[in-house]
C-alpha cells in the first residue's frame, strides 16, 4: 500500500484519494515508478516514497489554488525518474532533472506543464524559471519534502545514537 508520510489514507484503498488515484494510476502502476523503490533517497525514503509525497501533497495544494491538479500529481511522481543511486553532487542537482524527463518521456505522454514540472524542480539550481504555476507548486513541495525527511533521517540517527549510549 502506498501513504504519502504524514496522510492516513492510503492511495489504492480510500475514498479520500480516489480523485488522486485516478489522476496517477497509469503511472504509479508502471514498471518504471515502481522500481523507484529499490533506491534510497534523502537517507529515510525510498525514491519512490519520495516521489510519492512530493505528488500527493503538490495534487492537493494545486486543487486548493485551482491549479491543474492532475497534471501537477503526475509530473510529481515522475520529477525524480532516474534508476541509479548516484552521489549527491551539485552536478547531479543540477542534471538529474534533464534524465527524469527524458525517462519520463519514454514511457509517458507528457503534456507542456508536466514537462516544464519534471524539468525546472530544481530551480535556481537549475537555470530556467518555472513557466507554470504548477510546476512551483511541485518545485517548492519537492523542497518541504525533502526537508522533512531529512529531518526523519536526523530524528532515526538520534534515537539510534541515545540507545547505544543508554547501552553502554
Amino acid at each position: 500500500m502506498s501513504r504519502a508520510i504524514g496522510s492516513r489514507y492510503n492511495v489504492e484503498h480510500s475514498s479520500h484519494t480516489s480523485a488522486y488515484l485516478n489522476a496517477i494510476s497509469d503511472v504509479l502502476s508502471s514498471s518504471e515508478v515502481q522500481e523507484l523503490k529499490k533506491f534510497e533517497h534523502h537517507h529515510s525514503m525510498t525514491r519512490f516514497q519520495h516521489c510519492l509525497n512530493v505528488s500527493y501533497y503538490s495534487y492537493l495544494t494545486c486543487r486548493k489554488l485551482g491549479f491543474n491538479a492532475e497534471q501537477a500529481a503526475r509530473a510529481g511522481l515522475l520529477h525524480d525518474l532516474y534508476v541509479s543511486s548516484p552521489k549527491c553532487t551539485k552536478e547531479h542537482l543540477k542534471n538529474h532533472p534533464q534524465v527524469a524527463l527524458e525517462n519520463a518521456r519514454k514511457s509517458f505522454k507528457l503534456t507542456k506543464v508536466e514537462a516544464d514540472v519534471i524539468l525546472k524542480h530544481m530551480w535556481p539550481l537549475r537555470k530556467g524559471r518555472p513557466k507554470y504555476p504548477e510546476s512551483y507548486v511541485v518545485m517548492f513541495t519537492d523542497k518541504y519534502i525533502a526537508l522533512i525527511e531529512y529531518c526523519i533521517y536526523l530524528s532515526h540517527s538520534a534515537k539510534k545514537i541515545t540507545k547505544k549510549s543508554n547501552k553502554s
